[in-house]
């Protein structure tokens, strides 16, 4: 199991509460943009860095969570609100599966 980032934690759950308003729409797709260029970077480097130790395991696993962001960014540009918040869903339970949030003090 790796860990994450408190603040990366409660964007995700902010960004699903947030989708449910229509009015929120842009700063949702901004913020799913946001999340899919980090999620790339970390696919970059867990990717390079397959062949020296355990990462081999993060690369599919955060291939995952991106194919979920960008169906979320297909639905948010729709407009298929329903679909993006089930998605998010989704992306969510793959964090609490995959991921536990770091610690208070290290």
């Amino acid at each position: 199991m790796f860990i994450i980032s408190r603040e990366a934690l409660n964007s995700a759950i902010s960004l699903r509460e947030s989708i449910a308003d229509p009015e929120k729409k842009a700063q949702c797709v901004a913020d799913v943009e946001s999340m899919i260029r980090t999620k790339e970077s970390h696919l970059a480097r867990a990717e390079w860095g397959s062949c020296c130790g355990n990462l081999h395991n993060l690369a599919p696993q955060i291939d995952s969570e991106l194919k979920v962001l960008q169906r979320t960014l297909e639905a948010l540009t729709r407009a298929d609100f329903a679909e993006a918040a089930s998605l998010m869903d989704d992306y969510l339970a793959l964090l609490t599966k995959n991921y536990r949030p770091e610690p208070d003090h290290w």
